[in-house]
């Protein structure tokens, strides 16, 4: 595709990282005019989307270091030269998604937030932003599908491209294109909920619980590394299922709660 999309002598402009710029600018965008329902403050909310940023930064590539690192190097000096040599490349969704939640929580609670209205405001722009980046991946070449006969198959032939040697010039599953499709689907879906009455909470889960179902099945086109297996299971694929199970035991917990208070 084309993983650099300007080149100015030693100055490039990487399609990733300017995608993935245009989803948290586009997410930011979207909320910004919608405020005045949680009675939040730009300054604050500059503040969540700073936060969120840097956590998914920070957490997606810890968890790519974690999973990639027997294929990092052979020496620690390796993995290390590899982790540094292009900072650009090399996240995991889940990592950034766990350790922005965790980042914002405390932040909510420092400031006396509503955690889960502020957060069922807050998720509603994610899968908006995340479908701009997955059309990032697919610019870059990262992320990609499995071979396939397929005739949307797509075939990756820049030479810049992060496929690895041996699928250059084979046709493969557009998994980035799937995700950035199931992204956008969802974000309209969580619009049209946030804009109809429900309890604080709800629409959290159900951003977790479809995503989690959406990325566990693109996992199995997945062709890129994606870490050991466990029990036939990408660690995504598990993170997929533990977040699924922890949401529905939220749902379950809120709706008792529910009951019990009515």
């Amino acid at each position: 595709m084309h993983p650099v999309l300007l080149k100015i002598g030693s100055f490039e402009l990487a399609s990733y990282g300017l995608m993935t710029a245009l989803g948290y600018a586009a997410a930011a965008l979207y909320l910004l005019p919608r405020l005045k329902k949680i009675n939040l403050d730009k300054d604050t909310f500059w503040n969540l989307i700073f936060i969120a940023f840097m956590g998914a930064l920070i957490g997606a590539k810890l968890l790519f270091i974690i999973v990639s690192w027997p294929q990092l190097g052979a020496t620690l000096a390796d993995k290390i030269a590899n982790i540094v040599r292009d900072f650009r490349y090399g996240f995991v969704f889940f990592g950034g998604m766990i350790v922005s939640v965790a980042s914002l929580i405390f932040y909510m609670k420092k400031k006396g937030l509503p955690v889960l209205k502020t957060s069922d405001f807050l998720i509603v722009g994610l899968p908006l932003g995340h479908a701009l980046g997955r059309i990032g991946c697919f610019l870059a070449g990262c992320c990609y599908g499995r071979p396939t006969d397929m005739p949307w198959g797509v075939t990756f032939t820049n030479p810049h491209a992060l496929v690895t040697p041996e699928f250059v010039g084979v046709p493969l599953h557009p998994t980035q294109l799937y995700e950035a499709a199931g992204n956008l689907i969802l974000f309209f879906i969580l619009h049209k909920l946030y804009n109809k009455p429900h309890k604080n909470g709800m629409i959290l889960l159900a951003y977790v619980s479809c995503y989690a179902f959406m990325r566990f099945i693109i996992e199995f086109f997945r062709g890129d590394f994606r870490g050991e297996y466990i029990l036939g299971l990408s660690p995504s694929q598990l993170i997929s299922l533990l977040t699924a199970l922890a949401a529905g035991a939220v749902w379950i917990y809120l709706k008792k709660k529910e009951v019990k208070n009515g």
